[in-house]
Protein backbone atom coordinates (compact mmCIF):
# COMPACT_ATOMS: atom_id res chain seq x y z
CA UNK A 1 0.00 0.00 0.00
CA UNK A 2 1.32 3.47 -0.88
CA UNK A 3 0.13 6.60 -0.63
CA UNK A 4 2.21 10.31 -1.56
CA UNK A 5 5.48 8.41 -2.44
CA UNK A 6 4.85 6.41 1.35
CA UNK A 7 5.31 2.56 1.24
CA UNK A 8 4.01 0.79 4.39
CA UNK A 9 5.50 -2.93 3.98
CA UNK A 10 4.43 -5.57 6.90
CA UNK A 11 8.42 -7.54 8.07
CA UNK A 12 7.87 -9.86 10.84
CA UNK A 13 4.46 -8.50 11.94
CA UNK A 14 5.33 -5.05 12.37
CA UNK A 15 4.72 -2.97 9.40
CA UNK A 16 7.12 -0.39 8.53
CA UNK A 17 6.75 3.04 6.40
CA UNK A 18 9.29 3.98 3.52
CA UNK A 19 9.72 6.89 1.44
CA UNK A 20 10.16 5.36 -2.12
CA UNK A 21 9.57 6.30 -5.64
CA UNK A 22 7.03 5.12 -7.61
CA UNK A 23 9.72 3.19 -9.91
CA UNK A 24 10.90 0.71 -6.70
CA UNK A 25 7.91 0.39 -4.79
CA UNK A 26 7.36 -2.83 -6.99
CA UNK A 27 11.24 -3.90 -5.83
CA UNK A 28 10.69 -2.63 -2.31
CA UNK A 29 7.71 -5.18 -1.67
CA UNK A 30 9.92 -7.95 -3.50
CA UNK A 31 12.64 -6.94 -1.07
CA UNK A 32 10.29 -7.18 1.93
CA UNK A 33 8.91 -10.11 0.58
CA UNK A 34 12.52 -12.29 0.48
CA UNK A 35 13.21 -10.89 3.92
CA UNK A 36 10.06 -12.24 5.45
CA UNK A 37 10.85 -15.50 3.48
CA UNK A 38 14.70 -15.52 5.34
CA UNK A 39 12.95 -14.63 7.93
CA UNK A 40 10.56 -17.66 8.40
CA UNK A 41 13.30 -19.75 7.56
CA UNK A 42 16.07 -18.31 10.57
CA UNK A 43 12.76 -18.80 12.37
CA UNK A 44 12.85 -22.81 11.72
CA UNK A 45 16.78 -23.01 12.52
CA UNK A 46 16.51 -21.31 15.80
CA UNK A 47 12.84 -21.43 16.69
CA UNK A 48 13.87 -20.33 20.67
CA UNK A 49 15.23 -16.94 19.47
CA UNK A 50 13.41 -13.43 19.45
CA UNK A 51 12.58 -11.34 17.01
CA UNK A 52 15.17 -9.36 17.54
CA UNK A 53 17.76 -11.57 17.43
CA UNK A 54 16.18 -13.60 14.36
CA UNK A 55 16.44 -10.43 12.93
CA UNK A 56 19.94 -10.20 12.91
CA UNK A 57 20.87 -13.79 12.31
CA UNK A 58 18.77 -13.27 9.01
CA UNK A 59 20.59 -10.49 8.04
CA UNK A 60 24.31 -12.23 8.56
CA UNK A 61 22.83 -14.77 6.82
CA UNK A 62 22.30 -12.66 3.87
CA UNK A 63 25.34 -10.50 4.21
CA UNK A 64 27.34 -13.66 3.45
CA UNK A 65 26.39 -14.43 -0.06
CA UNK A 66 26.69 -10.96 -0.54
CA UNK A 67 30.24 -11.29 0.56
CA UNK A 68 30.84 -14.45 -1.78
CA UNK A 69 30.12 -12.35 -4.60
CA UNK A 70 31.83 -9.77 -3.76
CA UNK A 71 35.30 -11.74 -3.36
CA UNK A 72 33.89 -13.71 -6.71
CA UNK A 73 33.14 -10.41 -9.00
CA UNK A 74 37.31 -8.97 -7.25
CA UNK A 75 38.65 -12.08 -9.08
CA UNK A 76 36.56 -11.72 -11.99
CA UNK A 77 37.85 -8.33 -12.55
CA UNK A 78 41.38 -9.19 -12.01
CA UNK A 79 41.26 -12.08 -14.55
CA UNK A 80 39.31 -9.30 -17.34
CA UNK A 81 42.15 -6.89 -16.51
CA UNK A 82 44.76 -9.62 -16.92
CA UNK A 83 43.25 -10.81 -20.37
CA UNK A 84 43.19 -7.44 -21.50
CA UNK A 85 46.73 -6.73 -20.17
CA UNK A 86 47.79 -9.61 -22.32
CA UNK A 87 45.85 -8.70 -25.51
CA UNK A 88 47.12 -5.44 -25.15
CA UNK A 89 51.01 -7.08 -25.16
CA UNK A 90 49.99 -8.69 -27.90
CA UNK A 91 48.93 -6.08 -29.98
CA UNK A 92 51.98 -4.07 -29.13
CA UNK A 93 53.83 -6.99 -30.06
CA UNK A 94 52.44 -7.23 -33.78
CA UNK A 95 52.87 -2.90 -34.13
CA UNK A 96 56.56 -3.41 -33.68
Amino acid sequence: MSADGVQVLKVFGREYSFRAPPSQEALLQDAAALLQQHLAESQRQFPNATGDKLLVLTALNLCVPLLKQDEQLQRVEQRIAASLARINRQLDATRD
